[in-house]
C-alpha cells in the first residue's frame, strides 16, 4: 500500500524505500503529460509530467531528470516551474467546467 501511494504521488514528494538496498522505489511510468484537476478542493491543479521527460527552464537550464514532476499552471507557485500547491490556496480555475465540458464546433 505504501509503495502504491508513494508511486502515484504526482509530484514525487512521497517516496518509499527498498528495505534491503535502501534505494528509492521508482515507478516505471510511460512518458506522458496530464492535467490535474482537484474536485475535492474545487480547483484546477498543475501539469503532471511522467516518464522522465526532461524539463528545461526558459534560459536552457535542465532540471534533474525525474520520473514524475508537477509543473505550475496557476502562475503563483513560489517554486516555479514546479507546483507548490498554491493553486488550492488561491482557488485556481483554468476555465474548464468538468461537469459540462466544451462542445466541439459542429456537435
Amino acid at each position: 500500500m505504501v509503495d502504491y501511494e508513494a508511486g502515484h504521488c504526482p509530484s514525487g514528494r512521497l517516496v518509499s524505500w527498498e528495505p534491503e538496498t535502501k534505494a528509492p522505489v521508482k515507478p516505471d511510468l510511460p512518458a506522458s503529460i496530464g492535467v490535474v484537476e482537484d474536485p475535492v478542493e474545487g480547483c484546477s491543479g498543475p501539469l503532471w509530467v511522467r516518464g522522465a521527460i526532461p524539463v528545461r527552464s526558459a534560459d536552457g537550464q535542465e532540471y534533474e531528470l525525474r520520473r514524475r514532476v508537477t509543473l505550475c499552471r496557476c502562475g503563483a507557485s513560489r517554486n516555479k516551474p514546479f507546483c507548490d500547491g498554491t493553486h488550492a490556496a488561491i482557488g485556481f480555475q483554468d476555465g474548464t467546467d468538468l461537469d459540462h465540458p466544451p462542445r466541439h464546433a459542429g456537435h
